[in-house]
């Protein structure tokens, strides 16, 4: 039997630090096709990453079956009942990661295999950054090569959606390839709005998704980067507190 070990396995419903009680409505960031973190505890503690079909707000949630679990291996988890907890990362200004405890409602196996789990009652959210990231709309690159220009083809072009002295998050249209992007070290390419010069900052995608017709990407600058970083923000008029 296997389980996932991912980003989430520090968190749980109960923590030690403060986590903020939130309504169910945050369940609406939630689109058709996201991976949700779902962990069973009873009679095993199982994990899975499931893909989200659906919901009915204050009803219930769709997932997908886990395709690696057989009827017979996992009958005695998968079971209508059966206690689970939910995990799921909001982005935003601060990040969230969400959970919130559920049961599974029913099992249905045709015409797909498919979880109906109880809409949450309550939901918890903890911030995941440290510092706010702004809002912006600044036209951006990333290449993998640090020695591609700002003009070269091989770069790919998108849009710095928000920022902040350590990070950003940068959106491009799916038909624009390099879908392939993952983590991996990887160079920003912005120019600068005093002398239209190209800055290119050294940085790590941690993580990415798909977004509508848009692939979201989660980008962490490097530390030796953040005077670099100040100043291109301060040339932009962009004040983070």
């Amino acid at each position: 039997m296997e389980t996932n070990n991912n980003n989430f396995a520090y968190m749980e419903i109960t923590q030690d630090r403060p986590a903020q009680a939130s309504k169910a409505k945050f369940c609406l960031d939630l689109l058709p096709g996201k991976l949700i973190d779902i962990q069973f505890t009873n009679p095993l503690s199982v994990r899975f990453k499931l893909s989200l079909v659906g919901y009915e707000a204050g009803k219930y949630l769709i997932l997908k079956y886990p395709v690696q679990a057989k009827k017979s291996q996992y009958a005695d988890v998968l079971k209508e009942g059966n206690g689970a907890i939910v995990r799921y990362i909001v982005e935003g200004e601060r990040g969230e990661c969400v959970a919130f405890s559920t049961t599974i409602l029913a099992i249905s196996f045709r015409p797909e295999k498919l979880l109906y789990l109880a809409y949450p009652k309550n939901i918890e959210s903890r911030q995941l950054r440290e510092v706010s990231r702004l809002q912006t709309h600044i036209p951006a690159k990333i290449s993998i090569n640090k020695s591609h220009t700002y003009d070269s083809e091989n770069l790919l072009q998108g849009l710095i959606i928000d920022i902040s002295p350590t990070g950003c998050r940068f959106t491009v249209h799916v038909n624009s390839g390099f879908l392939a992007l993952k983590k991996r070290p990887v160079f920003v390419h912005v120019l600068s709005p005093i002398d239209n010069s190209a800055v290119v900052i050294s940085a790590h995608v941690r993580n990415n998704q798909m977004q509508g017709d848009r692939l979201s990407v989660g980008i962490e600058f490097a530390a030796h980067e953040q005077q670099k970083m100040q100043n291109l923000l301060a040339a932009y008029t962009i004040d983070i507190a």
